[in-house]
């Protein structure tokens, strides 16, 4: 664990020099979950709704980007909350996104199967990571 918080830290070093990053890192919670938010509510709206509404939430998803909007925005959120003080919301982040993966929970195959796995190792993975002390001690640093 010492040596991914190395690595975190000089991911932070690195993004930190762009200005868009600082601008945006007080709000790596909000672009985290409001994407996963974006995209439940997406794939809720698309098993709920009759077939004559597929217009409305094709504009709404595709015409105008959300879908694109709010998968970039949660996998920005990813790098975002990385490296600010809120990593420890990380792992609850991942662990929905594998939610989301398997939501219809129909018709399910290898891919989405291997899809969840990946991202529920790599929450587990940052649990442990933000339940040593290593994940505290390099925040001390960071001014936002």
């Amino acid at each position: 664990m010492q040596q991914f918080a190395v690595v975190v830290k000089e991911i932070r070093t690195f993004l930190t020099t762009f200005k868009i990053v600082k601008l945006a890192l007080p709000y790596h919670l909000h672009i985290l979950f409001g994407g996963l938010g974006l995209l439940f509510l997406e794939d809720l709206l698309y098993r709920t709704a009759s077939y004559s509404n597929y217009d409305t939430m094709n504009l709404l998803f595709y015409d105008i980007p959300l879908h694109l909007i709010a998968y970039y925005g949660f996998f920005a959120g990813i790098w975002l909350t990385l490296i600010a003080k809120g990593v420890k919301y990380l792992p609850y982040a991942l662990w929905g996104y594998a939610f989301v993966i398997l939501f219809p929970f129909q018709s399910l195959g290898i891919f989405e199967f291997v899809r969840a796995a990946v991202y529920i190792a790599g929450g587990y993975a940052m649990f442990k990571f933000t339940a040593t002390s290593y994940s505290e001690s390099d925040t001390k640093t960071l001014n936002v």
